[in-house]
């Protein structure tokens, strides 16, 4: 067995001067947890395109990612014609820096936490028509991914799943789900229309939010460096925890008259807020609404 291990890791090292000539590859996965049988063990370093059919299982995709993180160079990875994979596990991807597209099996119905996290060159993900969660920092600090499009299947969204992913301008909703919406690039829950997120590249000199919204959730807004002002309807009853959190371009702000609730830290780090007033039929407020908002001069309650 250490021989073998011997092996592999050394034609995972070997091959980086051909990286330049990397091949495309499709394998048809006879059973899963057998990819690695399927695979030439000279081609593991030189693959930058691979096409996965047939059934998968978790030690593939452990496979995958072990090849992928010694020899940095696979870029594309499409698993859309695999089956029998539920999950993509907790930090399956985790850190891989050469992935650039992958395209998810048909079977999956779970992306579990940390799943693609780090991936800094990852530009797009085709989601499967199936998929039902997406949990906790799934695609964290994916800096490269500039729009996202949830299937419809979709209904249970992480709100850290995509934290960190600094240029996504839009998320956009397949449609038929019965769970989320996309207006205008913007995410929404269907029920009660709360603004889930808005994307934090997204250039809004004011943002309007649509009036029929009934809250802001948890870090809606949250690190959207862009944004200037929104205007607020008085629909909406409540404001999330860090719903503001981190704009610094915000100087000022009116809530709608609708708002009871303001949760903690919502306005936390908007280092350039300088006013705020609140409605008269505000009833709570949370702790760390302020905090680093050093330049704040004016809180005005209604009476």
């Amino acid at each position: 067995m250490r021989i073998q291990n011997l092996l592999f890791a050394a034609c995972l090292l070997l091959p980086m001067n051909s990286m330049a000539e990397g091949i495309s590859k499709s394998v048809n996965n006879t059973a899963a947890n057998s990819l690695k049988t399927q695979l030439p063990m000279a081609e593991w370093g030189t693959i930058n395109e691979l096409t996965i059919t047939g059934p998968l299982g978790a030690g593939d995709i452990a496979f995958i990612s072990n090849v992928a993180k010694a020899t940095n160079n696979l870029k594309v990875l499409n698993m859309s014609g695999a089956s029998e994979l539920l999950e993509i596990g907790k930090g399956a991807f985790y850190g891989i820096k050469s992935l650039t597209d992958v395209s998810l099996p048909a079977s999956v119905n779970t992306i579990a936490d940390k799943a693609f996290m780090d991936c800094i060159n990852l530009s797009k993900i085709t989601f499967n028509e199936g998929l039902t969660t997406i949990s906790d920092r799934a695609f964290s600090n994916d800096s490269l991914l500039t729009s996202i499009t949830f299937p419809a299947s979709l209904g249970d969204l992480n709100v850290s799943a995509l934290e960190g992913c600094n240029n996504l301008e839009e998320i956009k909703v397949a449609p038929g789900s019965q769970v989320y919406s996309s207006i205008s690039g913007v995410l929404y829950t269907m029920e009660d229309l709360t603004l889930v997120r808005y994307p934090v590249a997204r250039n809004d000199d004011n943002f309007t939010i649509p009036d029929g919204t009934t809250s802001i959730g948890d870090n809606a807004f949250a690190n959207s460096k862009l944004l200037k002002a929104f205007e607020m309807p008085a629909s909406v009853k409540s404001i999330g925890k860090n719903a503001f959190a981190n704009c610094p371009g915000i100087s000022n702000i009116i809530l709608g008259d609708g708002v009871t609730t303001v949760a903690d830290f919502a306005f936390a780090g908007c280092v350039n807020l300088a006013g705020i007033s609140f409605p008269k039929s505000l009833k709570t407020i949370g702790d760390g609404l302020f905090n680093r908002c050093c330049n704040i001069t004016s809180i005005r309650c209604e009476a």
